[in-house]
């Protein structure tokens, strides 16, 4: 039995969606996992997944400007925290060994979670780098709305600066590169069943991500007023103002969220690489906004470059209009492009790599 220690970066809801796709394909296999996750997403694998062993993680960071690492102001935020990461990252070193019965794992998948990449480089186990962000070691990209790739890439280098292997999961055609060791899965989404679409309900999502309740008001303020739509805003943070409209129904993330997705018209989002990666499968339009990272903002310059959807600029009527008028015209796009480009699963692709690297067995 191979063991397979997994950690799972909880930032945001596409690496939790992610890594419980993966979890559920190995669970087929003949191995041994134990999780490391952060507090804020324990309580949902404790909950999908209650025979598996968790080990927490803290969340480590770095500050980066469009030049790269800022260390100066990392090593004063280190010191505010007054913490002594060298004795964390030992506790957490001591609770994976004694979690697969004081052995070490024999490969290690992490999801943008830097605990895991240094665990591995001091144990000397292979590590396996499965996320949407290495795909910026692979790109050339000017500055985006002030955002440059020097910043992603400083984090990838400095969080994960070698790798056995970089699986990049991507909704848009990005190359395979042997000399850095990436390869390009189609995107890990859930298979969801998409019903006869409703044509007045409209998904929102507000990402966990981020608190910018200036912007999300923007958009509540937007769409109380079309009472032609029932819009199901998905969200963290309460907004007690707002509940009075009828045509604003707030739901927390759950299992409903994939039954909105199923049948809803449209979508209204901030352009996190998952959610973008379902709507594409699904066939559901977007109408999008970057967050203040330079991921989001290339997922969103993609999905404008590729006509899945179109970008918040105004935040009003007469935008959110002009989208709405060409509805279908994205909607095609996005069936076409899946079509024509995503004919290999990730599944084949990934556990065919896993079973002849490390000699995993089906059960």
């Amino acid at each position: 039995m191979k063991k397979v220690l997994i950690g799972i970066c909880g930032i945001g809801n596409g690496h939790i969606n992610r890594q419980k796709l993966i979890i559920d394909e190995l669970l087929k296999y003949d191995v041994e996992i134990v999780l490391a996750v952060t507090d804020n997403c324990r309580r949902y694998f404790n909950t999908l997944y209650p025979k598996i062993k968790k080990v927490n993680i803290y969340v480590p960071w770095i500050f980066c400007n469009n030049n790269g690492i800022d260390f100066k102001l990392t090593e004063q935020k280190y010191i505010e925290q007054n913490k002594d990461w060298y004795k964390t990252f030992l506790n957490f070193s001591i609770k994976v060994q004694t979690a697969f019965n004081n052995n070490n794992p024999d490969f290690v998948i992490s999801d943008y979670e830097p605990n895991l990449a240094q665990f591995a480089y001091a144990t000397n186990k292979p590590l396996i780098c499965l996320d949407q962000h290495s795909k910026f070691l692979n790109l050339n990209s000017e500055m985006i709305n002030g955002f440059s790739i020097n910043i992603e890439r400083s984090r990838l280098l400095y969080f994960f600066p070698r790798s056995d292997q970089r699986y990049v999961s991507s909704f848009f055609k990005i190359e395979n590169n042997e000399d850095l060791n990436i390869k390009v899965l189609p995107p890990i989404v859930k298979k969801i069943k998409r019903t006869k679409i409703e044509k007045n309900k409209v998904v929102v999502y507000f990402s966990t991500y981020s608190n910018n309740s200036v912007y999300y008001k923007s958009i509540l303020n937007l769409i109380k007023t079309c009472t032609d739509y029932k819009f199901y805003i998905y969200s963290d943070i309460e907004y007690p103002k707002y509940t009075k409209f009828n045509n604003l129904v707030f739901k927390k993330i759950g299992p409903e969220f994939d039954m909105d997705l199923s049948n809803c018209n449209f979508i209204i989002s901030s352009s996190g690489h998952q959610l973008i990666s379902e709507a594409i499968n699904l066939g559901i339009p977007l109408y999008i906004f970057p967050l203040d990272t330079f991921d989001q903002n290339y997922c969103c310059k993609m999905v404008e470059k590729n006509s899945f959807g179109k970008a918040i600029k105004k935040c009003n009527k007469t935008e959110l209009n002009q989208f709405i008028n060409n509805i279908d015209v994205y909607r095609n796009k996005m069936l076409d492009y899946k079509r024509t480009n995503w004919n290999t699963s990730w599944e084949r692709i990934l556990f065919k790599d896993l079973e002849k690297k490390f000699g995993i067995v089906k059960l």
